[in-house]
């Protein structure tokens, strides 16, 4: 008998802890079972354990490159073209004169001009187009030579006028005026009748400018007798 009870003793003593029980046991062994309720419950609870990672792929935005621009074609040089120089046709002298008549300067019934030799009867002028006026037993003439201005056909004219009509008086105001500007009295005369009646300073006898007030009463009192 005191045998077999130290044959049970010793039994018992052998037994791994973990197996003194059937309960302990099975509770011992729901324990350590991988893969089962303990990694459920450690996910519940959030403690580390093995969660099964999933592999996301993040879409990837296609980048389209921008289509490369052409460059521009060089602008070619601009040509340009030689400047055009127009020659103003000559104008006829006898359509000149009929202009200056026509504006209001009267050389007079006894007047007449010709194309010809200007130095004959005036000395040496220089110029593209000159004119000279002269008087011979009471009659007037004027030459032109050249392709004389409308300027300086409107100032032959008023000479011959001036000649013709102009007082002594006059020609002494006047010649007051220029104080030697102008090539004479009689030059200085004219081409105040060119200011008037033209409306342009001639230039056509030396520096004088004849002011508009005094052109305006050369022209009211050109055809005085005393």
């Amino acid at each position: 008998m005191l045998i077999v009870i130290l044959a049970a003793a010793a039994a018992w003593v052998s037994r791994p802890p973990g197996a003194r029980s059937g309960r302990a046991l099975v509770a011992d062994t729901r324990k350590i079972t991988p893969g089962h309720s303990l990694r459920a419950r450690a996910v519940r609870h959030g403690a580390v354990g093995t969660i099964p990672t999933a592999t996301i792929t993040a879409p990837v935005a296609a980048v389209t490159a921008p289509a490369a621009t052409a460059p521009a074609p060089a602008a070619s040089a601009a040509t340009t073209p030689d400047p055009v120089v127009v020659t103003p046709a000559t104008v006829p002298v006898a359509t000149l004169v009929a202009q200056v008549e026509a504006a209001g300067i009267e050389p007079g019934s006894n007047w007449s001009w010709s194309m010809g030799d200007t130095a004959i009867h005036c000395g040496a002028i220089t110029g593209a187009g000159t004119g000279c006026t002269f008087g011979a037993a009471g009659l007037e003439y004027t030459v032109f030579a050249g392709s004389p201005t409308l300027a300086l056909v409107a100032h032959e004219l008023a000479n011959a006028e001036t000649q013709n009509d102009a007082v002594p008086s006059l020609l002494g105001e006047v010649g007051a005026a220029e104080v030697g500007t102008s090539w004479s009295p009689t030059d200085a005369v004219a081409s105040c009748l060119v200011v008037h009646f033209m409306g342009v300073n001639d230039n056509a006898a030396g520096a004088w400018q004849c002011p508009a007030t005094l052109a305006s009463i050369v022209a009211d009192h050109i055809h005085d007798t005393t």
